[in-house]
């Protein structure tokens, strides 16, 4: 391993454990990544995190105890330094809708293949947003057709610009965010503040923050 590069610690939340067990085993192949430590519910992946700081969360949606969503809201507000990656294993409107709304750094499904997976984890980690092509597609396809065709108008529920779109429709493409910047003529960097901004736009859908505030002295 070069000296020069930091190891992404990771920390793994996910309610299953053959869940858990398939994803250390696969990224632990990564010689850059270490999973510091597992949880089973957003008060445990909270308390993790306080106490180990990772750089990155995988993390889980539907748990018991306290779900993945507010447990990510939790932590963007009090540790907003580290990164979290949405896993759902669902592809519903209501949960991704949900997902969208907590703030996160990268959103996947569960069927993600692994290599993409690593290449998330890579990306956030270095401050970089991930956006999934399933999640993309998602986004997509929840946009009035005229909004497709051209700029946003007060019908797009996202509010996202006719560039932003563009970005998502080659992201589903599979299209890298270098091979994007060179369709588009643009560089990698004012591609990744496109997605920055997509990202922001996808996350304020219902995030009431105030109330999160509000809660939070008795959840953690």
């Amino acid at each position: 391993m070069e000296h020069n590069l930091e190891l992404i610690r990771v920390l793994l939340v996910d309610d299953h454990s053959v869940t858990r067990r398939g994803i250390k085993l696969f990224l632990e192949k990564d010689p850059l990544i270490k999973i510091v430590d597992e949880a089973t519910d957003g008060q445990e992946a909270i308390n993790c995190c306080k106490n180990l700081s990772p750089s990155v969360v995988l993390m889980d949606i539907e748990m018991p105890l306290m779900d993945g969503i507010e447990a990510t809201k939790l932590i963007r507000l009090n540790q907003p330094s580290i990164k979290i990656i949405m896993l759902s294993s669902h592809n519903s409107d209501k949960i991704i809708l949900e997902s969208l709304s907590a703030g996160a750094n990268g959103y996947c499904l569960k069927d993600i293949d692994d290599d993409r997976l690593i290449t998330a984890i890579h990306a956030v980690a270095k401050g970089d947003y991930w956006i999934d092509s399933s999640i993309a597609s998602y986004v997509l396809n929840h946009l009035p057709t005229e909004s497709k065709a051209g700029p946003a108008n007060k019908t797009n529920r996202f509010n996202l610009s006719e560039r932003e779109i563009q970005v998502l429709t080659l992201i589903v493409e599979g299209k890298t965010n270098q091979s994007i910047a060179n369709q588009l003529h643009l560089s990698v960097d004012t591609i990744k503040n496109h997605l920055k901004t997509i990202m922001d736009k996808l996350s304020v859908t219902d995030r009431t923050q105030a109330a999160v505030k509000a809660v939070r002295e008795d959840l953690i």
